[in-house]
């Protein structure tokens, strides 16, 4: 398989923020949309996470790996979406619990400060940055300012062109996600 992280030197130090709240919801609505289903790898909870093993690109230098999402209170407990994931191969998830009527707020500015923090600590050359809402656009700018370089990944329907536009490359990773549902052999 390709490598998703272009023109990369394999020494550079790569980090992953993952707004997998978003990546969840995003991916359940590009399956009813398109028929296909999770590929087999894939650990899913429909609007709590997402995540493929094929994803970690460890060819690289990869620091750490932070998955933000929330769990509401019927749903999964924490702990075991943070386990999911760790299964995954995500070092360090973010679970917060999410309250029905006012939704769910830390996973945006969690993820947002863990990624302007250590871009200017200098902990990595590489984020990489799992989202696609518009609202990301200020922080891209802030973290290339600190001369990281920004590589946004999405699933359709999720990339806002103007995110598109600020990040260093873009790739949609749908195709590690999600696979055409079989039908069974007769």
């Amino acid at each position: 398989m390709p490598r998703l992280i272009p023109y990369v030197m394999d020494i550079a130090r790569v980090m992953y923020f993952i707004d997998g709240e978003n990546l969840a919801i995003r991916f359940g609505a590009t399956l009813k949309e398109t028929g296909r289903v999770p590929a087999p790898q894939v650990v899913y909870t429909p609007n709590v996470l997402v995540w493929s093993p094929l994803l970690n690109e460890d060819g690289h230098g990869v620091i750490r790996k932070y998955y933000y999402t929330s769990v509401i209170e019927s749903g999964p407990d924490i702990a075991e979406a943070e386990r999911s994931l760790k299964a995954a191969g995500v070092e360090a998830p973010r679970v917060f619990r999410k309250d029905r009527a006012k939704g769910s707020k830390r996973v945006d500015i969690s993820l947002s400060t863990d990624m302007l923090l250590h871009a200017t600590r200098k902990h990595c050359d590489i984020a990489i940055l799992v989202a696609g809402d518009e609202d990301y656009v200020p922080l891209v700018r802030a973290v290339q300012a600190e001369g990281v370089r920004v590589h946004v990944w999405f699933v359709p329907n999720g990339l806002s062109p103007a995110l598109q536009q600020a990040s260093d490359s873009y790739t949609d990773i749908t195709h590690i996600l999600a696979v055409e549902r079989q039908e069974p052999a007769v």
